[in-house]
């Protein structure tokens, strides 16, 4: 059966249907000046008691919010229990901490534990725990988990995958690999355009990826990104941004044999020359002066 609203309910619900986050008792009663204190009172116990309004503490303050309720109506349900699904389902699939939940419906813990639980129990919400954090949070159970929640495509089991990771950092790099030694072969005299033309976009390594097929899990253009940076921390890729900013491009990193380097820094002449501590840019012994300095730079 439904309810006949009275003219004091209408008055409010003209207002809170103008402000979506709700507002304070005292600016009610400011937005409705023609309305006398009992009148008002009766008609916010007899909305709240319909569940059409819902009462939301303000954190740290004994003062509350009224607000129109737009969230789903659950059947049977106390207004203690709609009001915590309003809460919920309005934090959608980032869900939302049992202290955010506890300090806007203002009720107590205990109470509040007792709520959740029953809601649990209906299958109408879940509870889970964030990576890194032991609290848990709530959602809709229909919901996926946001990425903020869950760590994103390289988690499992609240765990990074790392043996995942490092498979994907290496196919993409055996890819910047063959991409710089293609174009250098192509470019062998032409420096800045070896370089220019050498970088990959995101992109394109997401789709060599896909195309080879070494990932059951689908990756976009921002969880190939987040690979290619580790290869970047690893010192075995290079970012260069693009002139739009609108997308990064990556390129391997030069290998450098170190078996060549140590041979190369061991047969620096100063590595060896008695005079070292005399030698210095302008004075007699220097290096534009020393004898063994040209026949290095040509090695």
């Amino acid at each position: 059966m439904e309810v006949i609203e009275n003219d004091s309910e209408t008055a409010l619900r003209s207002v809170l249907e103008k402000f979506k986050d709700g507002v304070s008792n005292d600016d009610l009663i400011l937005l409705t000046p023609l309305m006398d204190n009992t009148s008002r009172t009766s008609a916010i116990n007899s909305m709240l008691s319909s569940g059409k309004i819902e009462m939301l503490s303000t954190p740290g303050s004994k003062s509350f919010t009224i607000r129109w309720c737009c969230s789903t109506k659950l059947v049977g349900a106390t207004q203690e229990e709609q009001l915590v699904y309003s809460l919920i389902e309005e934090a959608g699939s980032r869900g939302i901490w049992m202290k955010d939940i506890r300090d806007k419906s203002g009720l107590a813990q205990t109470q509040m534990r007792r709520v959740l639980k029953l809601l649990e129990q209906r299958k109408v919400v879940k509870s889970m725990k964030s990576v890194g954090t032991t609290k848990k949070c709530y959602m809709l159970a229909e919901l996926e988990a946001d990425s903020s929640l869950t760590g994103g495509t390289f988690f499992s089991d609240q765990q990074l995958d790392t043996q995942f990771v490092q498979t994907l950092v290496q196919v993409c790099v055996q890819m910047l690999h063959s991409k710089r030694k293609q174009v250098e072969a192509i470019y062998p005299n032409d420096f800045s355009k070896s370089r220019e033309t050498s970088f990959i976009r995101v992109s394109e390594v997401t789709a060599y990826i896909k195309k080879a097929g070494v990932s059951n899990i689908p990756l976009v253009d921002s969880d190939v990104e987040s690979i290619l940076e580790v290869a970047v921390l690893d010192g075995k890729a290079e970012r260069h941004a693009d002139v739009m900013g609108s997308e990064n491009r990556y390129r391997a990193s030069k290998i450098v044999n170190p078996r060549a380097m140590t041979s190369l820094m061991n047969s620096t002449p100063c590595m060896h020359c008695p005079l070292i501590d005399e030698c210095g840019t302008g004075n007699v012994i220097s290096p534009e002066t020393c004898e063994y300095m040209p026949s290095w730079i040509e090695i």
